[in-house]
């Protein structure tokens, strides 16, 4: 008790110290105080897929094996120097970086380098239910290991300390993505060994070791995180020596921060925000796409959305434009496909959805639609980080589609009282937004369109179509570029022509920060980069 009160005393007086000189930014030169909005539901990865959680933890702690390069998009080494793929595409020979450090903190204190046992240790704990940190800390996360990787690998094999083998249950072209994705950081065995031994194996995951460019210092209930910088890091030493993560939840408070100066980075200022901050001569805006969409399902197994029709006359009846205008401003863009425009497969020959609320009202006199029926529109309680409101998109819907004489009742419900209605398949339409977790066009694909994705999984249109499944299973197979492009191209042509989701926008993701900051940089799948910030004298 004692030493956790001293420990509280001691970080939330670094606080104190660093609140009384934040005015003071020229002596902060090698510090840095980024502001989200909400705290890391832990600092590992690959149990917490949320962007704050991986903001705090992908780039600042940890390395994977390989990463993209955020220019070309190509995938480069990271803590493999490189790789060989079978000619039978059944297995990939990895070569691994040697003399590369773990933290060493107050907590830990490594004997050796990283080696082939640490990849084992940490990709193992995902796919082999026996393993010995399998199942700890497993209520962290509903998804908990559910990711594109586990469904891949048969095997993965120790060849030296230096080189490893993945061995895979088929063909699959998605392996690189998967190893380059958040949940593929690499802990250290070593450490967990010693947690086990003390009885203590839950800390894997919140008193994290790694080898990236920051090692975890503290954090406290008032959501103040301190890292400090990896001075034995393998790639270099970080500009920065104090990276302190200062969460604030008001909108409001947190661009107030950052005109003030007590925070030199926030994430995701309010849209109506946005149009101020960008007259500002010393702030810059920081606008990402994400793989986030959100989107309107209709459920093709219940009656009126078993028609085609049907569900392009609905997807007819809504203005976008109105509804991108009123409730995002310029944090999201309009999209016509499960795709955003950035993406390599994206067919950039889709046509865009016109708002036709007469044509769609003589499709639906036409169909024979009941117009004494009243549809139910499911939507959660609870926004989501790159859609603010939920709530007023629901309410422009049911207005579109009262114009045209379709009554609908807006259900409103938690996420428990939303899965059990989603299994029990007992309504209309679906509002909801998906991200995909891994660079690569089947992370959103599959699970909105597979026969084996369920409704929990994002198959919330219900859809099942033979045509649909080949072509995912194809494409996943195929290794060749071109042709995996055209397969996607075909797979948007039957979507958009079925009209089971209606897509209604893309999520941007937003940042604001001062003039004298550079080297920000943002990966939409793996969070926020620091490695190589740097920060000038404020001006």
């Amino acid at each position: 008790m004692i030493n956790f009160t001293m420990r509280f005393i001691l970080i939330f007086t670094t606080a104190l110290i660093l609140s009384g000189c934040y005015q003071s930014e020229s002596s902060l030169k090698d510090n840095l105080i980024y502001c989200p909005e909400s705290k890391a539901l832990s600092f590992n990865p690959q149990i917490s897929h949320d962007i704050s959680s991986l903001d705090a933890t992908t780039h600042q702690l940890y390395n994977r094996l390989v990463k993209r390069d955020p220019t070309t998009q190509n995938y480069i080494p990271d803590l493999a120097t490189g790789w060989l793929l079978s000619e039978d595409k059944l297995s990939y020979t990895f070569f691994l970086r040697e003399n590369v450090n773990f933290h060493q903190t107050e907590y830990f204190t490594p004997t050796r380098h990283f080696k082939a046992d640490d990849v084992i240790f940490s990709l193992q704990r995902m796919l082999d239910q026996d393993h010995s940190f399998h199942s700890v800390n497993r209520g962290m996360d509903y998804y908990f290991f559910n990711h594109p990787f586990t469904h891949l690998i048969r095997n993965i094999v120790k060849i030296d300390d230096y080189t490893i083998k993945f061995i895979l249950k088929k063909p699959d072209i998605t392996l690189l993505d998967s190893l380059a994705a958040h949940y593929s950081v690499i802990l250290s065995q070593e450490y967990s060994e010693q947690l086990i031994a003390r009885g203590t194996p839950e800390k894997i995951d919140f008193y994290p070791i790694g080898t990236g460019p920051y090692k975890f210092k503290s954090t406290n209930d008032a959501g103040i995180t301190h890292y400090i910088n990896h001075a034995k890091f393998w790639g270099g030493k970080v500009s920065v020596n104090n990276l302190i993560f200062d969460v604030t939840e008001n909108n409001t408070k947190r661009y107030a921060k950052l005109l003030t100066g007590e925070c030199d980075i926030i994430a995701n200022p309010a849209p109506s925000q946005l149009k101020q901050m960008s007259e500002k001569p010393n702030i810059l805006l920081s606008s990402e796409p994400t793989a986030n969409i959100l989107l309107w399902a209709f459920n093709s197994n219940k009656i009126p959305f078993t028609e085609k029709k049907i569900r392009q006359a609905f997807s007819q009846a809504v203005d976008q434009k109105n509804l991108l205008e009123a409730v995002f401003y310029q944090s999201a863009t309009a999209t016509n496909t499960l795709l955003n425009h950035q993406s390599w497969a994206y067919n950039r020959r889709s046509t865009d959805i016109q708002y036709k609320p007469q044509e769609a009202l003589r499709t639906l006199q036409e169909m024979g639609y009941d117009f004494n029926s009243t549809i139910t529109l499911l939507t959660p309680v609870k926004n989501s980080l790159f859609n603010h409101s939920f709530h007023k998109i629901a309410e422009l819907i049911q207005a579109n589609l009262l114009k045209i004489g379709v009554k609908s009742d807006i259900l409103f419900l938690t996420q428990t009282e939303l899965e059990k209605r989603l299994i029990s398949g007992k309504y209309d339409t679906y509002l909801t937004s998906v991200n995909g977790k891994i660079n690569d066009p089947d992370s959103i694909f599959r699970p909105l369109l597979s026969c084996d994705s369920t409704v929990l999984e994002g198959n919330s249109s219900q859809w099942c179509s033979k045509e649909v499944q080949s072509l995912l299973n194809l494409t996943l197979l195929e290794s060749n570029f071109t042709t995996r492009i055209k397969n996607y191209y075909k797979l948007q042509e039957i979507i958009q022509e079925e009209r089971i989701y209606f897509p209604i926008a893309h999520a941007l993701r937003m940042d604001a920060f001062k003039t004298n900051i550079s080297g920000f940089l943002v990966d939409p799948f793996t969070g926020i980069n620091f490695q190589n910030i740097k920060k000038t004298e404020a001006h």
